[in-house]
């Protein structure tokens, strides 16, 4: 049975099409100035097309605006309850950015989550499970999820509003599945890019003075984790993909949200946040290659361009995995055609072991990097994203 607060208490009123499940359009954390989702093994997906309705917010219960009654309910749901220690009244520049991001996320995952549930509930096609006990077992899982997600946004949220900044606002959404399995596959990936991306928190709160928070994104990178062994499992993969988890930074994720699942022009306020401000939206990768294997293999990636044969014959195809330091390749077999460019990249997936979450970015200037941080200085297209195991 479903848990106390059900799905459907937690649903907006999110006009539903024929396909109900809509897909979608530095360094560091601020400074400098894609993209592709894995789904199984390494499949790729599309930009969202015109005909799909986006999903908009508040939720049925209020949601981002929520009552202390509300509230109560959704921490039943959430099995816990948002931290209660002495607010913190003061962030340095680099942690409000970090906690924007964060709560950029996490309403985006509400949303995600939020119309996943819907689709379940209603059967819509391609989002039948057969068994009522597997049914009722999934739901219950993402109704929990779903809660947990709406009390890290409004964690974040009210950790920014202590220290005298603006709340980050929902945009409308759109996301790049049709069925059950591609919107599991597609929240394991995501969630992959969400693991790798704390890490960078949490070294970004360090180094900013306020690593106070980080035992906080140490427990919502946990729980995250906790999530992401059961949508592995669901897809027939073991829970956990790696010894250590691919890192990530802050610009892949931002530029990861903005190019696959945010409505261009639907997010307010962005001249008040940091985020906005700081961190760029790369070019979208594209990973062509399908049903990328562990082994050693030549990819093909395109992107859209203006620049000519000699200035995309500069760059380089960057991919970073696990905690290893990044691997960059130089493209080879260049095509233009159209205002698009098509190019190759090898990828020695096998002889590095690259299983889990693969970040590739289109790289310019240098023909290594130490760390993701300076391969995101660098970036001019990405992430394309890659999942193997």
């Amino acid at each position: 049975m479903l848990n106390t607060l059900s799905s459907a208490a937690l649903l907006g009123a999110v006009a539903v099409s024929a396909n109900p499940l809509a897909y979608g359009p530095l360094n560091g954390w601020g400074g400098s100035p894609s993209n592709t989702w894995g789904s199984g093994a390494s499949s790729t997906v599309s930009s969202y097309g015109a005909s799909q309705t986006p999903f908009t917010f508040p939720l049925s219960n209020g949601f981002p605006n929520v009552s202390d009654a509300t509230l109560r309910g959704i921490e039943v749901t959430a099995q816990g309850t948002l931290p209660n220690g002495p607010p913190v009244t003061h962030l340095n520049t680099t942690s409000i950015t970090i906690f924007e991001l964060i709560a950029f996320n996490e309403i985006f995952e509400v949303a995600f989550f939020s119309s996943l549930i819907n689709n379940i509930t209603s059967n819509y096609d391609g989002y039948g499970i057969g068994s009522s006990v597997l049914k009722d077992y999934v739901l219950k899982a993402l109704d929990a999820v779903l809660a947990q997600e709406e009390l890290h946004h409004l964690g974040a949220n009210g950790i920014l509003a202590n220290a005298g900044q603006d709340k980050i606002q929902p945009c409308e959404y759109v996301f790049p599945t049709a069925s059950f399995d591609d919107a599991i596959a597609l929240a394991r990936t995501f969630t992959d890019l969400v693991l790798g991306t704390l890490q960078d928190a949490q070294a970004g709160l360090n180094g900013d003075g306020d690593g106070e928070f980080i035992p906080l994104l140490g427990a919502v990178q946990g729980q995250e984790g906790e999530q992401n062994g059961f949508y592995r499992e669901l897809i027939n993969l073991i829970p956990s993909s790696a010894p250590f988890l691919t890192r990530s930074a802050a610009p892949f994720a931002f530029s990861a949200l903005n190019q696959n699942f945010v409505v261009n022009g639907t997010c307010p306020g962005p001249a008040n946040a940091l985020l906005f401000k700081s961190l760029p939206i790369f070019g979208v990768l594209n990973v062509d290659t399908k049903n990328i294997a562990l082994a050693d293999q030549t990819l093909t990636f395109s992107v859209k361009t203006s620049s000519s044969y000699a200035d995309v014959a500069g760059w380089s195809v960057t991919f970073i995995n696990q905690q290893n330091v990044p691997v960059t390749k130089p493209i080879t077999n260049i095509k233009l055609a159209g205002g698009v460019a098509t190019f190759d990249a090898f990828f020695p997936a096998e002889t590095l072991l690259m299983n889990a979450l693969t970040i590739s970015a289109v790289t310019h200037g240098a023909s290594s990097f130490a760390s993701v941080g300076d391969v995101a200085a660098a970036t001019l297209f990405g992430p394309g994203l890659i999942e193997i195991n």
